[in-house]
């Protein structure tokens, strides 16, 4: 057509009403086929939906609809009354201007025009067989893949009619797959070693009701007519506005039932209904001003490639159930723990303790292996069996005042070789209750600087291979005269 001499509207304006047939466009250009009340026929017979004309969309302003760019292709759909204009006088080329909204009262009938044309009893070919979604509109026992609109209700989401809400396909599963009784972590109670510890009962919370108000909740505030704005797709993905006065809300839902929900209240909950994934290229900060309660009710992986740094100004607890292992210096080059307790510290083992201290094979570098502890204040150990210490090499024992060791029963001091040797600054005292008895394989000395007492309270008897044994009720082996 010539835009020149014969542009639109030179010739007086002709607008049309019809409905959609088809959106198939083969140059995905997101056009239409219209059949135009008063001007097509609705035998499909005489004019089938492959010979109506394609109708272009008109978006808004907001919407560029080029380059990709936009909302593309437009959301109409078999069955759709929508409202344009022609472009030329042969009333070839549409454009339609709107879709309108009703209460359809008839299921789609595939046999007559100004009908969704698709269907297992489909008439034309073209359009036999069963479609993803619809055909549009559906009667009350056939449902779509989304919400389950049928004829005679309005085509206004059931969502945005307010107490009718409550009948949507999507917000029935919502209430009932709302998860209840979360369990909260609790702290461990630490009885054996601690006067302070608090036996914790444990508590839950619940995943929010949908909508922020329960369904049973006077007066019913949310989703008021004509305040909540709502938007479907075929599949049942859903996007609300709320603006219902004392109610406002922003909902996404995917079809799976994965959605994020903003409450009245500002309170935002996100459930995800399978597998989470969020990867952040830069970084990440967040600031949680209230507390945090996390449940997982599986296996939690944590893989920090760089440093992990935790500061706790309060109280740190953990409590596991099972096993903890710990290994420092899992890379090539390895690593240390180093600790630093300004308070006591306190332990339960109920069952045995096991360590090495060193290379589990192989020589010790200098002072690796080593165990160095200083004790400012008193050491205490009380075992209930018995005590093994042994030293491949020396073992010294050293006091810097008194030492003292007492045994119940037997004491044994033993040297396979060599010299044991009992030394004293001042003076030795070794005293027995009952007997005492001092042997020597070979020669034994007694050696005084000054003198030598021995006393006997009854018989003092000596015995020499070499000659007689003395028998005296008193000896002084190095009298004065």
């Amino acid at each position: 057509m010539d835009q020149v001499s014969n542009f639109m509207g030179q010739d007086g304006f002709h607008w049309f009403v019809g409905v959609v047939e088809d959106r198939n466009d083969p140059s995905a250009l997101g056009r239409v086929r219209v059949r135009c009340l008063g001007y097509h026929t609705a035998d499909i017979t005489d004019l089938p939906t492959t010979s109506l004309p394609w109708a272009h969309v008109m978006h808004p302003v907001t919407d560029p609809c080029m380059h990709g760019m936009g909302n593309t292709p437009s959301f109409l759909v078999e069955g759709s009354y929508v409202v344009g204009f022609f472009r030329d006088p042969e009333k070839q080329q549409l454009v339609i201007m709107g879709s309108l909204p009703g209460l359809p009262v008839n299921s789609a009938d595939p046999s007559k025009g100004f009908s969704d044309p698709r269907g297992k009893n489909a008439k034309q070919t073209y359009y036999k067989g069963d479609p993803a979604y619809g055909p549009y509109p559906v009667d009350g026992n056939t449902y779509t893949m989304s919400s389950g609109h049928y004829v005679g209700e309005p085509d206004t989401n059931r969502l945005a009619q307010g107490r009718t809400s409550e009948t949507h396909d999507s917000l029935f599963a919502r209430r009932e797959q709302r998860i209840t009784s979360i369990p909260i972590a609790t702290q461990p109670f630490l009885k054996a070693v601690s006067d302070e510890a608090v036996q914790e009962t444990r508590g839950t919370f619940d995943e929010p009701e949908p909508k922020g108000l329960s369904n049973t909740a006077e007066p019913y505030t949310s989703a008021q007519y004509p305040y909540n704005h709502v938007f479907e797709s075929e599949s049942g993905h859903i996007r609300e506005i709320d603006d219902s006065p004392g109610a406002e809300r922003l909902f996404t839902q995917h079809k799976s039932g994965t959605f994020e929900e903003i409450h009245p209240d500002g309170s935002k909950v996100v459930k995800v209904i399978g597998d989470n994934y969020e990867i952040i290229a830069g970084s990440s900060n967040v600031l949680i001003q209230g507390n945090v309660n996390l449940t997982t009710v599986g296996t939690v992986r944590e893989l920090i490639k760089g440093d992990y740094h935790l500061e706790v100004e309060g109280n740190y607890t953990q409590k596991i159930h099972k096993n903890l292992r710990t290994r420092v210096g899992a890379g090539e080059s390895g690593g240390n723990l180093e600790e630093e307790i300004n308070g006591n510290h306190g332990f339960f083992i109920k069952g045995f303790v096991r360590g090495n201290i060193g290379p589990l094979e192989g020589q010790a570098a200098p002072g690796e292996g080593d165990v160095d502890i200083n004790i400012v204040g008193n050491e205490t150990h009380i075992v209930g069996k018995n005590i093994t210490l042994h030293s491949e090499s020396d073992t010294l024992f050293s006091s810097g005042n008194d030492m003292m060791l007492t045994t119940k029963s037997n004491m044994n001091a033993v040297t396979t070789s060599g010299i044991m040797s009992i030394k004293s600054g001042d003076k030795i005292d070794i005293r027995a209750k009952t007997s005492m008895r001092s042997d020597s394989g070979t020669s034994m000395r007694h050696t005084s600087g000054t003198f030598l007492t021995s006393t006997a309270g009854t018989i003092y008897t000596i015995f020499s291979g070499g000659g007689a044994p003395t028998t005296t009720n008193k000896v002084d082996i190095n009298p004065t005269s």
